[in-house]
């Protein structure tokens, strides 16, 4: 018996470290994940006059807000998705020319963002892009079809953009400092084997693309230190479909459209939406 004891002294502790880890990575995964700008703003105090916020019910019966503004005749509308510890109001803002040229514009307020309530996930967030593509045309006023649609997301939006795109017909794709995995991130962060270890809220862009044909735009700074370049590339090389790649060689993570990334989507918007 006593020799027994060091064995089980052994697995005690392995047990004990093995639910000390399980602990940690929940509350990761619980606390750790939504980091969100809570300012609250409205499209007029964001300098977007042509922009409206709306409200609509999603899919699990929870109400849930958007910005939106109709497109002009004969002109796209893009359902957009914006990162993490950012907000609506400064997401749809730095979209503010391609509202000068008559394009439309619907983005989704996540549920614990921007001051709104709710419980931020993966499947929540999907569940909402669902509604909001679902309802687009009534809360709009006006039809727009899917040929006019135009989906895109900014690096964590990235995930929902593309489960959108699995889920519902679109024009094409536009993923902004996109990841194949977001777990590698969080690998990086904690330097935890994150992708060994999560089981939800993992946003695993790659696998929502797989057999996707959708046409795809890629936009990635290569000095992106958040989100290394390589791990876009990996994702477009997954791809099926027609896709392109544009690499800024002084743009980082969030300062794209600085380097002209705006410009480049919607000469890719014009080729698709004629």
């Amino acid at each position: 018996m006593l020799r027994r004891r060091p064995m089980l002294y052994a697995l005690a502790a392995v047990a004990a470290a093995a639910l000390g880890l399980f602990a940690v990575v929940a509350w990761i995964q619980a606390t750790r994940i939504y980091r969100f700008d809570q300012t609250a703003s409205t499209p007029t105090a964001a300098g977007l006059p042509t922009v409206r916020a709306v409200r609509f019910r999603s899919e699990d019966g929870h109400e849930v807000a958007a910005w939106i503004a109709p497109p002009a005749a004969g002109k796209p509308l893009l359902l957009s998705f914006c990162g993490n510890f950012t907000n609506v109001a400064g997401s749809a803002a730095r979209l503010a020319p391609l509202l000068a040229q008559g394009h439309g514009l619907a983005m989704l307020v996540y549920r614990g963002s921007s001051g709104e309530g709710g419980v931020p996930s993966e499947e929540a967030f999907a569940a909402d892009a669902r509604a909001l593509y679902d309802q687009l045309d009534a809360l709009l006023g006006v039809a727009v079809p899917p040929q006019r649609r135009v989906l895109h997301g900014f690096s964590l939006g990235s995930s929902v953009a593309a489960g959108l795109a699995k889920d519902r017909a679109a024009a094409g794709l536009v993923l902004e400092a996109t990841f194949d995995r977001c777990c590698r991130y969080y690998t990086q962060r904690f330097h935890l084997p994150m992708c060994w270890l999560m089981w939800r809220e993992r946003h695993d862009v790659v696998d929502k693309l797989a057999g996707v044909a959708v046409p795809k735009l890629f936009l990635h700074g290569a000095k992106d230190q958040a989100v290394p370049e390589a791990w876009a590339r990996d994702l477009f090389a997954a791809c099926v479909g027609e896709k392109q790649f544009v690499s800024y060689p002084n743009g980082e993570h969030a300062d794209l459209m600085q380097h002209g990334a705006l410009d480049d989507l919607a000469k890719w918007i014009a080729t698709l939406v004629r």
